[in-house]
């Protein structure tokens, strides 16, 4: 599947490619994902938590900037993850471009996901709004770590801590997303009713 986000961080562009492409920083924003530092070989050591109900499935693997070009201030990060107890697999690529915009800077991902196993099981277009939600929750992280007028950023250490990440609470997502499918598509005709 394919996601397509585009976001604004308070800051300017290039501290908002330094942020990008500090994956220990960036893996406290994904929703349930916890990064640790890197590997010899570049590659970080990742896990990432989703609770579906009674089912809990837990992936780790490995995440890389697997291209960076800092003059176009562009990036691409690469995952490789497995379900530790299941079959299934999730690998990823996110190309992230920041460039000036809005209040600072404006960044826009692409981001082709591969799943399978039991996460592939379920409905397609399902998978692709949680998907994107996820993404969304990760962009608004990011821009929250920018404070100030000048957007200063935040001298934080991550927010994750060694251990279980919390998991994504999958069931919540997806309430959310079939409560947006209702409202889309009775909201328009309340709105009907109401004025008549």
């Amino acid at each position: 599947m394919r996601i397509e986000k585009r976001f604004e961080i308070p800051a300017p562009p290039v501290e908002a490619y330094a942020l990008l492409i500090d994956l220990e920083r960036v893996g406290s924003c994904v929703p349930g994902g916890e990064i640790g530092p890197a590997d010899p070989d570049g590659a970080h050591p990742a896990k990432i938590a989703v609770k579906l109900g009674p089912m809990r499935m837990t992936y780790g693997g490995k995440v890389r900037i697997g291209e960076a070009d800092d003059a176009a201030r562009r990036a691409v990060l690469e995952a490789d993850l497995r379900e530790q107890r299941g079959q299934g697999n999730a690998r990823a690529q996110m190309t992230m471009t920041v460039s000036e915009g809005g209040a600072g800077s404006q960044v826009e991902t692409v981001t082709e996901v591969d799943l399978s196993g039991r996460a592939a099981q379920m409905a397609q277009g399902m998978i692709d709004e949680v998907a994107d939600r996820i993404v969304g929750d990760m962009a608004n992280c990011l821009a929250s770590r920018f404070d100030g007028p000048g957007g200063t950023v935040d001298g934080g250490a991550p927010a994750s801590t060694p251990g279980e990440p919390k998991p994504i609470n999958g069931v919540r997502l997806m309430l959310g997303v079939l409560w947006g499918r209702i409202r889309r598509a009775f909201g328009g005709r309340r709105r009907g009713d109401a004025s008549a």
